[in-house]
């Protein structure tokens, strides 16, 4: 005695495609999140105190790699100084911060000499003080991170539920 079974799979969303085009929108999520966050002066070991002053560069350098979907990985990068010395800190150090960007940071955030004080004697004990009491570390990208990677797996199970029931419905 023999038996013959024949069965038809139902055709199902394009999971790779999908799982790709949830996980680039999450990347770019979490991009624009640090972005903010360093805007802001927010992170998630606290607060800068004060909206990071002197973010373009940072900002504009915090980028997705590949830019484009159809990849099973992202990554988001920061890749200034400015990033690390957010994610990190700076640590006291014998090593001053160097002359140029803390003076275009004293001017961007329009501070003024004391009366009788150069600019450079200004910018010089700005460099003192961040050498002897160093920075401390406000980590805006792990914020962007944690805020975003609790959403992927819904995301990623929604679209698919999306699609499976635009599938049946186009069947009717």
């Amino acid at each position: 005695m023999s038996y013959k079974v024949e069965f038809k799979l139902a055709p199902v969303p394009d999971i790779e495609k999908i799982v790709s085009e949830e996980l680039f929108k999450a990347a770019v999520k979490t991009q624009d999140a640090w972005r903010d966050n360093l805007q802001e002066g927010i992170g998630a070991t606290g607060e800068h105190g004060r909206p990071y002053v002197y973010t373009g560069e940072s900002i504009n350098r915090t980028n997705v790699y590949p830019e484009l979907p159809g990849y099973d990985v992202y990554e988001v990068i920061g890749d200034t100084e400015q990033h690390f010395i957010a994610e990190f800190g700076r640590e006291p150090s014998d090593t001053l911060p160097p002359y140029e960007p803390i003076s275009t940071w004293a001017r961007i955030k329009g501070l003024e000499p004391y009366e009788g004080q150069t600019w450079e004697e200004m910018v010089n004990n700005i460099r003192y003080h961040i050498a002897t009491h160093g920075l401390k570390a406000f980590a805006p990208g792990l914020l962007a991170f944690e805020t975003v990677i609790p959403t992927v797996e819904r995301s990623i199970k929604s679209r698919f539920k999306e699609e499976l029931e635009t599938m049946e419905d186009s069947k009717r």
